[in-house]
C-alpha cells in the first residue's frame, strides 16, 4: 500500500530521515536505506538540512525510490529557490516519479557550513510554499494560469514543533496550514506524553475552527547514540528538547546506543495510542534503526 492510500485509510505509518552525502557517492546512502525496505512505509530525504551543504534532495529521493523500492518523502525548503525554482523543481520531481513532499520554510543560512558564502532566497515560506504545492495539484500556476503539460498529486506534509503551541501566533500558522488541506504533520522529537495530549488537544481545537479533516500526525523521535550528541542536538538545533532525564540516563550507561534505542522503544509503545505514525531521524545511529523498528512493529507496516 502507497503512503498515500495508508494515510487516507488511517493505516499506522513509520518514516526514517536519512542524510545524503556530502559528495557524489551513495554507496552509504543505500547500505543505510535497504535494510529498512519492508521496515518503513517511506525513507524522508532531508534538503540540506541545518544549511549544511549535501547533495540535492530531489535526486537522492530518486535515487532511494529506484535502487531500493522504498517511497521516499522529499523535503523541499524555500531557503534556497525563489517561485520559478520551486515549481520547476516540484514539477521536475513529479515527472521524475517522486509522489510525497514534506514542505518547509528551511533552516538560515547562517547556522550552515557555507554562511560566509551563501545568500539565502527565502521568496516564500512554508505556508505560501503549501499553496503552491496545492495549486501545482490543482492544475495551475503560481500566476493561475493551466499547466497545459498536466500537474502534480503530491501527498503533501508539513513540520510542526510541538513545543511552540502555547504561543497564539504558532497556533494560527497552524490552523493556516491545516487551511491548504495537508496530508499529514511532522513533528520536532518529542519525548513527553503531556507534550502530546496538549498538541493533540490544539490539533483538534484548529481543526474545528478551521472546518476540516484532522492530518494525520507522525510523531517525531531522535535516539542520541550518546550524551554528548544528545546535549549538542539541543543547543544546535532548532526545535529539538531531549530531556535531561534521558540524557543522564545516556551519561550513566556503559552501552549508551543501545540504551538510547531502549529508551525509545519504550516511548514508542507508550505514544502508539496517541499517534498515526512516527517518524524517526536516527542521527549517528542509521545502522542500529532496524532494532528499535523490528521490536515497536512485529508486523510490517509495508
Amino acid at each position: 500500500m502507497s503512503l498515500r492510500k495508508k494515510l487516507a485509510a488511517g493505516e499506522p505509518v513509520v518514516t526514517v530521515e536519512l542524510s545524503p552525502p556530502k559528495g557524489t557517492d551513495v554507496t552509504r546512502l543505500l547500505a543505510q536505506a535497504l535494510p529498512l525496505k519492508g521496515r518503513v512505509d517511506a525513507i524522508n530525504i532531508p534538503d540540506c538540512q541545518l544549511s549544511m551543504l549535501k547533495m540535492n534532495s530531489m535526486a537522492a529521493s530518486k535515487l532511494i525510490q529506484d535502487e531500493t523500492g522504498i517511497e521516499a518523502v522529499w523535503q523541499l525548503t524555500c531557503r534556497d529557490r525563489n517561485l520559478i525554482a520551486l515549481q520547476a523543481d516540484m514539477l521536475g520531481a513529479y515527472a521524475l516519479g517522486l509522489r510525497n513532499i514534506l514542505a518547509l520554510t528551511g533552516d538560515p543560512v547562517q547556522i550552515g557550513d557555507q554562511k560566509e558564502y551563501a545568500k539565502q532566497v527565502f521568496h516564500l515560506e512554508s505556508v505560501r510554499l503549501l499553496d503552491l504545492v496545492q495549486a501545482l495539484n490543482s492544475g495551475k500556476d503560481a500566476c493561475g494560469q493551466e499547466l497545459k503539460a498536466q500537474g502534480t498529486q503530491f501527498t503533501v506534509g508539513a513540520a510542526i514543533n510541538p513545543f511552540k503551541l502555547s504561543n497564539r501566533a504558532q497556533q494560527l500558522r497552524l490552523q493556516q496550514k491545516m487551511e491548504r488541506r495537508i496530508d499529514f504533520f511532522q513533528t520536532q522529537p518529542v519525548y513527553n506524553r503531556d507534550t502530546i495530549e496538549k498538541m493533540l488537544e490544539q490539533l483538534q481545537l484548529s481543526a474545528e475552527q478551521v472546518g476540516c479533516v484532522q492530518p494525520r500526525l507522525l510523531l517525531g523521535i531522535i535516539p542520541p547514540r550518546n550524551a554528548a550528541a544528545a546535549r549538542q542536538m539541543n543547543r544546535t538545533i532548532v526545535g529539538v528538547n531531549i530531556p535531561e532525564h534521558f540524557i543522564e540516563l545516556l551519561e550513566r550507561s556503559s552501552q549508551p546506543a543501545m540504551d538510547s534505542l531502549k529508551f525509545c522503544m519504550d516511548l514508542v509503545h507508550e505514544f502508539k495510542p496517541l499517534a498515526d505514525g512516527f517518524h524517526f531521524m536516527p542521527v549517528g545511529m542509521a545502522s542500529k534503526i532496524g532494532l528499535l523498528l523490528d521490536d515497536c512493529f512485529a508486523v510490517s507496516p509495508t
